[in-house]
């Protein structure tokens, strides 16, 4: 998303009474809401997304909102819980459209794409073509098509994710 970085706060119309009005355009103006999601929602901050005991089961996952971008929660086969933008990495569609559920794979209505409870892409229809015809690149590689990964942290049973891969660890 193209935020702007910075938001020139003198350009809103403050009441004369003082600050403890907040002008009306502070909400509603789109140039706020962008930076909002980008700081404080995609930005280095840990945002809760569930809690485990909504994944009791390996292929369990839950969906959800972190700010205004869809989320997937999923816990994998050997227990690890993962996240990842609901987003297909070939053509944006909702991959989950369910809240909740248990699959071996998630799968993209639109194309059909599938991904792992990590978010890799583990398969794509007539890959090779059909009949000697169409299919993807000999060197499409389907390492570069998972959906956007969430780093993710649980503490005393909730789950927390941030699209910051560096930030500190939630516990400290």
């Amino acid at each position: 998303m193209n935020a702007p970085q910075q938001l020139n706060l003198d350009n809103f119309s403050w009441p004369d009474e003082g600050l403890t009005r907040v002008p009306y355009r502070i909400f509603t103006d789109p140039a706020v809401h962008d930076l909002e999601q980008q700081r404080i929602f995609r930005g280095p901050t840990w945002s809760y997304a569930g809690i485990e005991a909504e994944l009791p089961n390996p292929g369990d996952y839950i969906t959800t909102f972190i700010g205004d971008t869809p989320v997937v929660v999923s816990r994998d086969q050997q227990g690890g819980i993962h996240a990842f933008v609901n987003r297909c990495a070939h053509r944006g569609a909702l991959v989950c459209r369910q809240l909740r559920g248990n699959t071996d794979v998630h799968t993209c209505v639109y194309h059909q794409w599938a991904f792992d409870h990590k978010g890799d892409l583990v398969g794509v229809p007539f890959r090779r073509g059909l009949a000697g015809k169409g299919g993807y690149p000999k060197d499409f590689d389907m390492a570069q098509h998972g959906l956007q990964k969430l780093r993710v942290s649980t503490l005393h049973g909730l789950i927390y994710v941030t699209f910051d891969q560096d930030l500190e660890p939630l516990e400290s």
